[in-house]
């Protein structure tokens, strides 16, 4: 069913479609809705999601994995998009579910446990999936899938803070020592080290003079510890 793309990924992001129309379900009415041109569409080059999940179960291919969905807006680079049709929350049904753990855990399992899964609602103002799905797919604080069976990346720890007790940390690493990190350049301290952080270690290494690579190692965490304030845009 799966098969992982050759670009990078570290984030799953769950929809609904906000229709029970049975005439609706099916990935090429949503294709129509987001490749026709407006104002009846969106015109967009294909579908935005990755995958459908229709009201039987069946999980129908949308835009082809390899290509960078268009469904969060500002958060759809290093992602998978998936959607299911519904709109009510009483409405989703049993096989949806079953197919969407499935899907879930055969992605997350491609991954050895190393991204996180969201719901479009945590980074829009939407209430985009409609079900409970950190119930559903038992999520942890981080969005880690806990899912029977599933591959379990370990969270990294803080033991001493010196540059060389901290781990190598990069995009896609979450826990303690990423929650650490964002604390020191003044981010929020989700501890999931997503392209927000990538962007902000990024450019306090070319601010110092190390290489921009986005990795934190023991050279990065030496100045990151050392400094005593990140600098920031003011207009003042």
């Amino acid at each position: 069913m799966f098969q992982k793309p050759s670009r990078f990924v570290d984030r799953v992001f769950l929809h609904c479609s906000a229709s029970d129309v049975p005439s609706h379900d099916s990935v090429s009415m949503i294709r129509r809705w987001h490749t026709d041109p407006p104002p009846k569409g969106r015109g967009w080059s294909d579908v935005g999601y990755h995958y459908f999940i229709n009201k039987s179960g069946t999980v129908e291919i949308g835009r082809p994995i390899n290509r960078t969905p268009a469904a969060q807006a500002g958060h759809n680079t290093g992602t998978i998009a998936i959607c299911l049709h519904g709109l009510d929350e009483d409405k989703f049904t049993e096989a949806q579910f079953a197919a969407l753990k499935s899907l879930c855990l055969n992605i997350n399992d491609s991954y050895a446990g190393a991204l996180t899964f969201h719901g479009h609602r945590e980074v829009a103002s939407k209430a985009c999936p409609v079900f409970d799905y950190k119930r559903l797919l038992n999520l942890d604080s981080y969005g880690r899938l806990g899912l029977s069976g599933a591959s379990e990346q370990p969270l990294l720890e803080v033991q001493e803070k010196t540059p060389t007790d901290l781990p190598l940390i990069r995009r896609g690493d979450r826990g303690p020592a990423v929650k650490l990190l964002q604390r020191l350049l003044m981010l929020k301290d989700d501890g999931i080290f997503g392209p927000r952080t990538d962007r902000a270690v990024r450019d306090f290494q070319t601010s110092k003079g190390l290489v921009r690579d986005g990795i934190v190692g023991p050279k990065t965490w030496g100045v990151v510890l050392s400094n005593q304030q990140v600098d920031h845009a003011s207009d003042e």
